[in-house]
């Protein structure tokens, strides 16, 4: 019985040490252009400042509407693909990297 006691202790403590995983400050992530998504960002996913979240289709082709403005992941996508955005909508949320 002492021993499971100490045990349970032990167990205990050993999770107190571990470090807490900081969250960064979250960005919101803004379209500059408009129109029809035509691929987007997933969640989870770990960017870089400039890296492309969301590109929509034109007439000249697919071109970005949404880069990354810091190091990050992205912690939620507003957008699928498929949707019509308009410039200033919040396509990407990202939690600042550390």
């Amino acid at each position: 019985m002492k021993i499971e006691k100490i045990m349970a202790a032990a167990i205990v403590l050993a999770g107190l040490a571990l470090p807490a995983e900081a969250a960064g400050p979250l960005m919101e992530q803004k379209a500059v252009i408009g129109g029809r998504v035509e691929s987007i960002v997933e969640e989870g996913t770990a960017v870089a400042e400039g890296d492309v979240l969301a590109e929509v289709g034109t007439l000249a082709g697919p071109v970005p509407a949404v880069k990354a403005a810091g190091d990050g992941t992205v912690r939620e996508v507003r957008a699928e693909k498929g949707q019509t955005i308009a410039r200033g909508d919040v396509v990407a949320v990202l939690e600042a990297a550390e």
